[in-house]
């Protein structure tokens, strides 16, 4: 899970603050539903599955869980047994939380991959496609599906979101340059429902 959020927040801090250059139109719009969603969200609460597909190992591993967040800085996500595991982002502090384990473990990421500075920079619209990754959109009646493809060798080959006419996501898929998949599907949406930070914890 941990690598997982970690990915998500490179990509798209990447896709939404990076230098620009000329887009076509379907995908800027793509990321503009996407960035005028989360702007207009000040907090959320939502199911999730995730659906980790190893190539190596040549097997699925499904979990279910909930994902919070709320600006400017609080994340949470929570995978419940047989492989749970807690994670909390409190601006660029991380902490994990493992069941079986007991405990957190703390990671300080760079303060500019920080939620704080990621949630301002939604706030100004988006007008052109940042360099460093290729962005492609198809639009399918009121859903949008969104691919980015970064550029080099990192181990994202793939992300693809899907999100409705409002810039809300219902499905990520991270595909990995080694063949590994995960699927994160979001059920139960609600959101600006006035979360507290007492729903911020891995105690």
């Amino acid at each position: 899970m941990k690598k997982v959020t970690l990915l998500l927040l490179t990509i798209f801090l990447a896709t939404f603050t990076g230098p620009v250059r000329a887009a076509d139109e379907s995908a800027l719009e793509a990321l503009e539903t996407l960035r005028h969603g989360f702007a207009e969200t000040r907090d959320l609460t939502a199911r999730i599955t995730q659906e980790k597909h190893l190539s190596l190992m040549k097997r699925t591993l499904v979990s279910r869980g909930i994902v919070r967040f709320k600006k400017p800085e609080s994340f949470y996500m929570e995978l419940f047994s047989p492989h749970g595991s807690k994670l909390l982002l409190k601006d660029n502090l991380m902490m994990i939380g493992l069941s079986e384990r007991g405990g957190a473990e703390k990671v300080a990421l760079p303060p500019e991959e920080g939620l704080r500075k990621w949630f301002a920079y939604l706030g100004a619209p988006v007008t052109a496609l940042p360099e460093g990754v290729d962005v492609r959109a198809q639009r399918y009646g009121m859903l949008w599906r969104v691919h980015i493809l970064p550029h080099g060798k990192g181990s994202v080959r793939e992300v693809t979101l899907t999100c409705d006419n409002q810039g809300q996501i219902s499905r990520i898929v991270i595909d990995e340059r080694n063949g590994d998949r995960t699927i994160l599907a979001l059920s139960d949406v609600k959101i600006n429902v006035g979360l507290k930070e007492s729903d911020f914890s891995i105690d």
